[in-house]
């Protein structure tokens, strides 16, 4: 048979775009202000946000609540210690943020009550919660022992579990949310503070009547250590889910628009598991309007936990937006440095999240790398916004180009759990541009989860040989688009002779066309495999194929599979590439390994 490849060339006159994904994106980019960062001036907190706004910040979380006091005229809470009631930090920083366009969030530590013993909970004009009574809000241990005022880590809580609790930080909430001017209000230390010990989870009298109202368990018994732990988890939940409804009805109150945020853990397994916070029912039940897992990882464990937990967060089901908090401060000379701070942007960004945000702000303008970290993120979202011309390889527009292998052609160790009934090929009916993608029509077999190797080359599959070969710089990616949730894709590439694996990547099942790239000069978005070592070493590679994995039937779409050597392919015009008719392409492929 004569087939015709196509040949790479430049063309102006097909454009693929993300205007969708890349304004979530660069639309949202938040920053923390910690109360340590502020002294008590307007020049001090103008000043912060000038430079916010100098770096492109859309989002502000400006901590006005550290440990159960307030940072602003609160009607419910004592005054920061050495805060003059003559200042307002809260009113200052919404003055400043909204004069320069920036979006303020009253950030919240919701559970912390106090953290040392220099200075003791102030009882007037406002009397501190540390010293409620009927009931107190101090956590009380499996033996009876209070948590002292410095906590039983580094900061003593309140009882999440207590409906007075809820009450007073919904008050709180209120307080600020209808006499401030804010654009949103910000939980951290949403979770319960000690941990999962059975020993240090409340154990107070009233917190185990109400446990046992709700279950009619005993929870002083730790037979019924988990059911106790999925109680407070709840608790938690409950409590996220009233500041929700406090939010929302602020909004109707004052007319003004004000989301809900939240500081929740790097993993949701994680959080759940050792904190009591499951921010994957938050998320399947939309409580917040953006969830901000904090990735705080530097070069020493990002390898083996950044793609990975954001991947599980990306995979649940949710109408709430996820902004990832890189840990910059992590990011020293010996911690990744700028080099990890742009990579971790990059996989946010190519990860599909809505945003970023960056924690915080002395890491980003008061230490050693900071100039050089301002100037990498300046340079990512000019990148995003100005991406340049790239090669198309496949447009489906003719023919199945290189992607005309039978879904079986791979060894059962790399496609696996799929029925005889897939199908696989090109129609016109669908298109991300032109008129012609790739339609893969994925059966399950009924045995669990699946994997499909979609092989690529003309003549051999996954070849070196038999695939265009690319410069080893920029991006390659391709555009998908699908109704059927719980997928995820990679991209393998052939370096030449070895194989290296792009990052996982959740495949958005909403019906609209995606694009799905990979940065080929960041070793932190490969893995090795068929041989590799996880590094692109040779200056040329080749695609090896496409990897999909996922449960239960599904129907995907493939199109405008490209490669910029220069840079992002979002809000690419891809060149309409020109064709060549190669005959007999097979039986010019010479010494060249074959790897299926």
């Amino acid at each position: 048979m004569i087939r015709c490849v196509a040949f790479l060339v430049f063309s102006m006159s097909l454009v693929v775009t993300t205007r969708q994904a890349v304004a979530e994106f660069g639309d949202y980019r938040a920053l923390f202000v910690n109360r340590f960062e502020y002294s008590y001036s307007s020049a001090s907190i103008n000043s912060i946000f000038q430079n916010a706004a100098d770096l492109g910040i859309t989002d502000v979380m400006f901590q006005v609540r550290g440990r159960a006091d307030a940072f602003y005229d609160s009607n419910f809470e004592p005054r920061a210690n050495g805060l003059s009631s003559l200042f307002d930090p809260l009113q200052t920083a919404i003055d400043a943020a909204h004069s320069r366009g920036i979006k303020l969030h009253a950030w919240l530590n919701a559970t912390p009550m106090w953290n040392t013993t220099a200075i003791d909970p102030p009882t007037s004009p406002i009397a501190h919660v540390f010293h409620n009574t009927n009931p107190s809000f101090r956590l009380t241990d499996i033996n009876g022992n209070v948590e002292p005022q410095e906590g039983w880590s580094n900061y003593s809580s309140v009882n999440p579990v207590l409906p007075e609790v809820h009450t007073h930080i919904n008050n709180v909430v209120n307080d600020i949310s209808t006499n401030y001017a804010v654009d949103g209000i910000h939980l951290d230390y949403i979770r319960y503070i000690p941990g999962p010990s059975f020993s240090r989870l409340p154990h107070d009298a009233l917190s185990h009547q109400l446990f046992f109202d709700e279950t009619g368990l005993d929870g002083s018994n730790v037979g019924n250590a988990a059911a106790y732990r999925s109680f407070v988890k709840n608790r938690i939940t409950d409590l996220v889910a009233s500041v929700k409804q406090t939010v929302d009805a602020s909004e109707v109150t004052t007319g003004r628009n004000v989301e809900l945020t939240a500081s929740v853990w790097r993993d949701p397994d994680v959080g759940s598991n050792d904190y009591m916070q499951d921010y994957r029912t938050w998320l399947e039940q939309d409580l917040l309007d953006v969830a901000m897992p904090m990735i705080y990882l530097s070069d020493s464990n990002d390898g083996a936990l950044f793609n990975p937990n954001l991947l599980n967060t990306l995979q649940v089901p949710t109408n709430s937006r996820v902004a990832p908090t890189l840990g910059v401060y992590l990011h020293s000379s010996s911690g990744g440095g700028v080099e990890l701070t742009k990579s971790q942007l990059d996989r946010a960004h190519l990860a599909g999240t809505d945003g970023i945000s960056f924690y915080g702000y002395t890491a980003m303008f008061n230490e050693g790398l900071s100039t050089q970290r301002r100037a990498a993120v300046l340079d990512y979202f000019e990148q995003i916004a100005n991406a340049t011309q790239g090669n198309l390889i496949d447009d489906f527009e003719v023919d199945e180009g290189h992607f005309s292998w039978p879904y079986n052609h791979s060894p059962t160790s790399q496609t696996f759990g799929l029925s005889p009934a897939t199908t696989i090929e090109q129609v016109t009916t669908v298109s991300q541009a032109g008129t012609g993608s790739q339609e893969l029509s994925l059966v399950d077999s009924g045995a669990g989860t699946w994997q499909l190797r979609h092989n690529s080359g003309i003549g051999t599959a996954a070849d070196a040989g038999s695939n265009v070969s690319l410069p080893a710089t920029g991006y390659v990616g391709f555009w998908l688009k699908t109704t059927d949730p719980g997928m995820t894709v990679q991209i393998s590439i052939d370096d030449p002779g070895t194989g290296e694996l792009g990052f996982l990547q959740e495949i958005r099942a909403d019906d609209q066309w995606h694009l799905y790239q990979w940065n080929l000069e960041d070793e932190r978005q490969w893995d090795g495999w068929a041989g590799g070592d996880g590094d692109i070493d040779g200056p040329n590679v080749t695609i090896d194929s496409i990897l999909f994995q996922g449960d239960g039937d599904a129907t995907i779409y493939l199109d405008s599979v490209t490669h910029n050597p220069d840079g992002l392919i979002s809000n690419l015009a891809v060149p309409e590439p020109g064709t060549v008719c190669l005959i007999g392409f097979a039986l010019a492929l010479v010494g060249v390994v074959r790897r299926v």
